[in-house]
């Protein structure tokens, strides 16, 4: 066959990393190696997920090559909903390729509802749901893992046939039988029985034969698939390894899965050798490629609509009404300057089409501040007065310096971002209100992938391959971890020395480090996204796959990860829980019940010479942002006595900016002069004492200087931040000519844009710092004025990290406050004050004493009155066992009753009477503890055995160990 007749090959069954430590191929690397082949298509069909759909479709056309989107779908063998085997069969195998956008979109639907209505071991659908989502589809039978290859083994061929009839039907023109030949398959579908090639192939054979019968029967087309999992011939050992880790074996364990064998990526040449004999089977991949549409997965903007507009007006008119009444409130007087900055900020988010996305989050916080929770933004929004005006940002932007620019500008092709901050503890409450509001089917959380970084695939691959740990641990310890990324196993042989020479020491380890090589960065496993959520005007599965969060039944999140979904056209909402808000909150409830003051945190004065004495002390210890030792000293030096220098230290304190601190303390304190390259750069320069810190500064120098808009500034921020370096190099020469025509010089202008490039290493979002700088300054006014208040929240907070704990607790005694044992007649359930600088230790704060107990014993306390005696504590508090009562008594709560040695040794009677009595009353019987009128009569007491005293080193190490801190006295 000459060259110009020899049929092209397409590979229509393809799986990737996002298979899920099944497949091996990276899709970079899959789209390389396809581009290479001379393939001008390729399919994507990772196993009951589309998880890799975004990065697939777009890699394929930075490449030129049509992109077929599918995905390896599980099917029931009977309804979806039941849960169980039938014969032997949880699911089967099905291929399914989006044909058209249509397709797209049903395939869309059938993985959600697989995930979300037929999971059982893996996301299902049945025949219902694939008729219904047929249209646009194309279907494979798969591999031997199908309906029909299972059956044709089985010797089943009445019920094959029933499925293939069922499959020609559903899919009328567009149903393919699929033809295999390559070896072993560890596949966990199939027959447990170990296997080898030659078994699998003689298996394999007997399929094809049948599907090659029923083609000519039915007339139906035969096409060829690999079931490639991954790249390379020479990549079989990888997946092997891939397989181990994924079950948790090693490579010497007889029951480990076997890796796929032949199960890669192979040329048209490769292919038409294997299938010499029919290769209508290699030209039939092609026309299929074919007849797949290349169509557009992304959309126009796609965001929530506002509900609340009147009829008769549009959603930029009600932004524009509420925009004004909200200034009037926030400034009193509308000058004309202030109708400008609205006025233009109120255009550009109309033009840009973001009108309801205003609405839609200021309805959300100011929901959530009359709900008392709260809230906040941070970010590049600080620099937007109409967030201001809509109760969406808690800084004033004109006086902090901020553009809305930096937020949103004509040439800004992204959307915008709000990071909404919420007090921890309420979150739930304002997502609540948003699902109520907006549509349960239209709100779900995002995916998040866990990746296998170098460390633990070190660690991984070293368990697997036998390798001793203590080796494999000192390779991962000696990783290098930048900005919190690791470097690569390739890097690290490359530019450690000590690490290459473990690693060279023995062919095993060789052998080690090739393997992480192949499998770094490898997907492993789908979480979800800390704050990320998806909100759409329709149902959210009409735009993105869904699935249920791992572990859970109840929460909705997307297949898709944060990024990706803005570049499809999705607005992306963040709902980030903030524990100093909570702290905040209630510190002030605190405030309000023992003094009777109800203070706004909102609107407390920014001038308090108290809190800035504080901050000028360095006793900044549970102060948001200013808690290091570090910050701790140059806040002493730098004598802060305004927002401004908290600003500075928020954005500064950071490897980079850091150089600038002493500085700025020198020139603040008169002790260096203020330098800049040119007297324009005062104005810009000058909250800084010439320092450029913020990204907002290098939009002013930009502006002003450069003769740019603001849009354009903010391009060149963007792509300094992000050293796009090819934007930066054609930047430079319009930044120069800018300055030129300005009446600067051309070396001053090439001066300034050096500067600012060196900037791009470390500059910060000022916005981002200032709305930081305010809640520390919150957390520090409520410190100074409140500190007994203050740290039983920030105590309370702390409790489930002990580390936290101990060190709020150092610093209570540290400021004069008492820290007093837990009392089973005085403690909260949180940390609460008593008297005017003591502070009571909360029983959630107690190991082994769980909310239902602590619950029951203040509910108990409030209704009936205080305890009396341990019998009292065990008849009516009934939830209580026997560990939990050990706790309790080992961290003094009980002492008012007598000794905890002699408690310890009479409580396990008590308990066990306690218990029998409780039985009795639910029985309706009247015993020592009931009277008749259901009251709690007086209960005589056990006399406590006479024993001997614990032992000091005893109760101490009961305290250290139950609630991380010594209160009877300390052991040094």
């Amino acid at each position: 066959m000459s060259e110009e007749n020899k049929p092209s090959f397409v590979h229509l069954h393809v799986h990737t990393e996002y298979s899920m430590l099944d497949g091996l191929n990276k899709i970079p690397r899959l789209i390389e190696k396809v581009k290479n082949s001379g393939m001008n298509a390729v399919a994507l069909t990772d196993h009951g997920v589309m998880y890799g759909m975004f990065e697939f479709w777009k890699a394929c056309h930075e490449a030129e090559i049509k992109p077929i989107i599918g995905c390896e779908i599980y099917v029931a063998p009977t309804e979806r909903t039941l849960r169980q085997e039938v014969n032997g069969i949880k699911y089967y195998h099905l291929v399914l390729l989006a044909k058209d956008l249509v397709g797209y979109h049903n395939l869309i639907r059938l993985v959600s509802i697989g995930h979300l209505e037929g999971f059982y071991y893996r996301p299902r659908v049945d025949k219902e749901i694939l008729e219904k989502y047929s249209e646009g589809l194309i279907c494979t039978s798969a591999c031997p893992a199908g309906p029909l290859g299972r059956h044709i083994l089985l010797d089943q061929t009445k019920k094959a046939k029933e499925w293939l009839e069922f499959l020609k039907k559903t899919y009328k023109g567009d149903f393919y039988l699929e033809l295999q030949r390559h070896g072993l398959v560890g596949n966990d579908e199939l027959p447990k029985d170990p296997k080898d090639a030659t078994d699998f192939m003689k298996e394999q054979s007997k399929i094809n034969k049948q599907l090659i019968k029923w083609s000519k029967e039915f007339n139906l087309p035969l096409i060829a698939t690999t079931d490639a999992h991954y790249l390379d011939d020479s990549d079989e050992f990888t997946q092997e390894v891939l397989f181990a880790i994924k079950d948790g074996k090693t490579l010497e364990d007889p029951t480990r899965r076997l890796p796929y064998k032949h199960t890669y990526i192979k040329t048209t040449e490769e292919m038409s050798e294997v299938f010499s004999d029919i290769p209508e089977v290699i030209a039939n991949t092609q026309k299929l490629a074919d007849s797949v549409s290349d169509y557009d997965i992304t959309y126009d903007r796609v965001q929530p609509t506002f509900p609340d507009v009147p009829k008769g007006k549009t959603a930029g008119k009600v932004l524009r009404e509420l925009a004004y009444e909200g200034a009037k409130v926030k400034y009193g007087e509308i000058t004309e300057e202030l109708k400008d900055r609205l006025e233009e900020e109120l255009t550009v988010i109309h033009d840009k089409g973001y009108d309801d996305y205003f609405l839609v989050v200021s309805d959300m916080m100011k929901w959530a501040r009359n709900q008392g929770i709260i809230v906040g933004a941070r970010g590049s929004v600080g620099g937007s007065v109409i967030a201001y005006c809509l109760e969406i940002i808690n800084i004033e932007p004109i006086k902090w310096e901020l553009y809305f620019e930096r937020f949103l500008n004509p040439e800004r092709e992204s959307p915008p971002d709000i990071d909404m901050d919420i007090q921890d503890n309420r979150r739930a409450e304002l997502i609540k209100y948003v699902e109520g509001k907006y549509g349960k089917e239209n709100l779900c959380g995002v995916a998040a992938f866990g990746r296998l970084k170098t460390r633990n695939a070190i660690r991984d691959v070293s368990r697997v391959m036998g390798i001793d740990l203590s080796t494999a641990d000192t390779l991962s310890k000696l990783v290098e971890v930048v900005y919190g990324k690791p470097k690569a196993i390739d890097w690290m042989i490359e530019n450690n020395h000590e690490f290459k020479g473990i690693v060279e020491s023995s062919p095993q380890l060789k052998e080690m480090a090739r393997v992480v090589s192949k499998i770094d960065g490898l997907c492993r496993h789908v979480s979800t996204h800390a704050c990320g959520h998806l909100i759409t005007p329709k149902p959210n599965v009409e735009y993105v796959p869904l699935q249920t969060e791992t572990g859970t039944s109840e929460k909705v999140i997307t297949q898709i990860e944060f990024a990706p979904l803005e570049y499809l056209g999705l607005m992306k909402f963040d709902f980030l829980g903030l524990s100093n808000l909570s702290i905040i909150d209630y510190a002030l409830k605190l405030i309000e019940k023992r003094t009777g003051e109800k203070i706004d945190i909102y609107t407390i004065p920014e001038d308090d010479e108290k809190t800035f004495k504080l901050f000028q002390d360095g006793n900044t210890t549970a102060v948001f942002q200013f808690e290091s030792a570090g910050m701790k000293r140059y806040l002493k030096e730098l004598h802060p006595e305004n927002l401004e220098d908290l600003c500075f230290m928020a954005a500064a304190y950071r490897p980079g900016p850091m150089q600038f601190i002493q500085p700025y303390i020198d020139c603040k304190h008169g002790k260096k002069d203020q330098e800049y390259l040119i007297p324009e750069l005062k104005p810009i320069l000058g909250n800084t004492y010439g320092y450029l810190i913020y990204q907002e500064q290098v939009i002013r120098i930009a502006v002003d200087i450069a003769g740019y808009s603001m849009g354009q500034a903010d391009i060149l921020r963007r792509a300094m931040g992000k050293k796009v370096m090819a934007i930066m190099n054609a930047q430079e020469k319009t930044f120069v000519d800018g300055c030129i025509k300005n009446g600067f010089t051309e070396e001053i202008g090439k001066k300034l844009f050096e500067y600012m490039v060196e900037f791009a290493n470390y500059g910060f979002n000022k916005a981002h710092s200032a709305a930081y700088g305010v809640i520390g300054y919150w957390t520090a006014y409520l410190k100074a004025h409140f500190p007994v208040e203050f740290m039983c929240a920030r105590l309370t907070s702390d409790m489930d990290y002990p580390d936290k704990l101990i060190v709020a607790l150092e610093e209570a005694k540290h400021i004069g406050l008492a820290i007093l044992p837990p009392d089973i007649n005085k403690s909260h359930a949180e940390f609460v004050p008593e008297g005017d600088d003591g502070i009571r230790y909360g029983l959630d704060g107690i190991k082994n004493v769980g909310a239902n107990v602590v619950e029951e014993i203040i509910k108990e306390r409030d209704e009936k009155g205080e305890f009396k005696s341990l019998d009292e504590v065990c008849i009516r508090v009934t939830s209580v066992n026997s560990r939990t009562l050990e706790s309790l008594i080992k961290v003094g709560s009980m002492d008012p009753f007598g000794d905890i040695a002699s408690m310890l040794s009479a409580y396990p009677g008590i308990l066990s009477s306690s218990s029998k009595e409780i039985q009795k009353n639910k029985a309706g019987q009247l015993g020592m503890f009931g009277g008749a009128d259901g009251t709690t009569k007086i209960v005589k007491a056990t006399i406590l055995p006479d024993v001997p005293k614990a032992k000091l080193s005893d109760r101490l190490g009961w305290e250290k160990d139950l609630l991380g801190i010594y209160f009877t006295s300390h052991p040094m």
